[in-house]
């Protein structure tokens, strides 16, 4: 429309402008002037009009590039998102205090998981080694769970835990190794200590009613007279109850001298 109405203003002054060259050749002077203002006004009416085209078009690039510029932004609020929505369906919820204290425990014997075993030996021994107090490991082995069933096995198991929770003092820890294995660590607890300890929860053991089905053989290891460091002191322990093992069940042999 802003196209046809330049053509048309332009036109106009354009033919004015020959209406005005007519009348100076005709001798014509007012059809000259009245030529002149039409022309005048036909050429300002064309420049508006293509001023206007050109704010016309200077604003529809600018369109243009702002909706570009909006797409382009819209496009990665687009990809942000969805990242965050895959971030969020990739984590898990974290745990609540009681799901992590019932993930801290072996649901068979009611004593600590296996993976908090070697944390805690390293601390305890941390602890002794800066206090200058003995700690020590005990390894029970429940001797006839090898070959039980799985429902058996963590029958016996809870019988075990429970005789270790009950005899072992507040300040000592308690962990499932492996199928039918316990690992105790006492703190503050030199090796007769440790023996007395170890022998008790055998002899409570075996005087309960299923003592006669279920016992137990333990190594015993203790720091600083047997290691100085905590991977040793539980490989020490292993060795004492691989000696029980070869004296037969229902044993507690100690680790030799370091």
């Amino acid at each position: 429309m802003i196209d046809r109405r330049l053509a048309l203003s332009t036109g106009s002054a354009l033919t004015a402008m020959a209406a005005g060259a007519v009348a100076i050749a005709t001798s014509q002077p007012a059809f000259g002037v009245v030529s002149g203002i039409a022309g005048a006004v036909a050429g300002g009416g064309a420049a508006a009009i293509a001023a206007q085209l050109a704010r016309t078009e200077t604003a529809r690039v600018r369109a243009e590039r702002d909706i570009t510029r909006l797409g382009k932004e819209l496009d990665a609020l687009s990809d942000t998102y969805s990242d965050e929505v895959r971030r969020a369906a990739a984590l898990k919820a974290p745990e609540s205090p009681k799901e992590k204290a019932e993930h801290a425990f072996d649901p068979a014997t009611g004593l600590y998981d296996e993976r908090y075993f070697a944390v805690l030996v390293q601390q305890q021994v941390a602890a002794a080694r800066r206090s200058l107090r003995p700690i020590s490991v005990v390894i029970f082995e429940c001797d006839s769970l090898n070959d039980a069933t799985p429902e058996d096995r963590d029958q016996g198991l809870m019988v075990i835990g429970d005789v270790i929770r009950r005899t072992l003092r507040e300040s000592d820890s308690a962990c499932r190794l492996g199928d039918v294995m316990v690992g105790a660590i006492l703190e503050d607890t030199a090796e007769a200590g440790a023996v007395w300890a170890a022998e008790r929860v055998r002899g409570t053991l075996l005087a309960s009613p299923v003592g006669e089905a279920l016992t137990v053989s333990a190594g015993v290891a203790c720091y600083p007279s047997h290691a100085l460091g905590a991977a040793e002191l539980v490989q020490q322990a292993g060795k004492a109850l691989d000696e029980a093992r070869r004296h037969g069940a229902d044993r507690v042999e100690i680790a030799p001298e370091a």
